[in-house]
């Protein structure tokens, strides 16, 4: 293994561990009913609420992990 799979390596843990983080952050769906929805203030601001900026780093952090991921196992196998 080379410098370039190392790194990738080191960069998909490091990535997977505050993927890790930021998931474990966030609070649990059941405390919003079906039928207050997003009609309260709460829900018409949640991009604005600290659980939904760590949403958007959630869905971030996925796709940054999955193309590391991919990336480490396209530059080990060749």
């Amino acid at each position: 293994m080379g410098w370039i799979d190392w790194t990738l390596a080191i960069a998909t843990i490091i990535v997977g561990l505050l993927l890790t983080i930021v998931v474990m952050l966030q609070n649990s769906k059941d405390q919003q009913s079906a039928i207050t929805g997003s009609n309260t203030f709460y829900g018409a601001n949640k991009s604005k609420t600290l659980d939904g900026i760590l949403s958007k780093y959630t869905v971030a952090l996925a796709i940054i992990f999955c193309i590391l991921c991919l990336a480490t196992t396209f530059s080990i196998i060749k």
